[in-house]
């Protein structure tokens, strides 16, 4: 296996693996696969913040398909759902109008 660090490569053996891991290189095998990353690794910045970006983005997309089980229901559909639940609709007649009125009541 191999210990490489920016242009340097050094061939090391498994005893010595976590020191080289401890000063910064990654070890990888003998077809080049990485096994073990440094714990020293960073990221560049920018990429870290389109990383964070990415995340935040998706976890928004699931919170709306997770968190949101009405807006795929009809208006008949809701407002059945409401009276089975005793949620008082109040004038409310749209649909987002009603889901509001749900989400209001648990």
């Amino acid at each position: 296996m191999t210990a490489r660090k920016d242009n340097k490569v050094y061939t090391v053996s498994e005893i010595e693996m976590e020191s080289y891991l401890s000063m910064g290189y990654d070890i990888f095998d003998e077809e080049g696969k990485l096994l073990k990353r440094s714990p020293k690794a960073t990221v560049p910045y920018s990429e870290y913040e389109q990383v964070v970006k990415e995340r935040d983005e998706l976890k928004s997309q699931l919170e709306k398909v997770k968190g949101d089980k009405y807006s795929s229901m009809e208006i008949e559909d809701l407002k059945a759902y409401a009276t089975e639940h005793n949620i008082d609709l109040g004038n409310a007649t749209s649909k987002d109008g009603i889901i509001k009125k749900i989400k209001s009541a648990e």
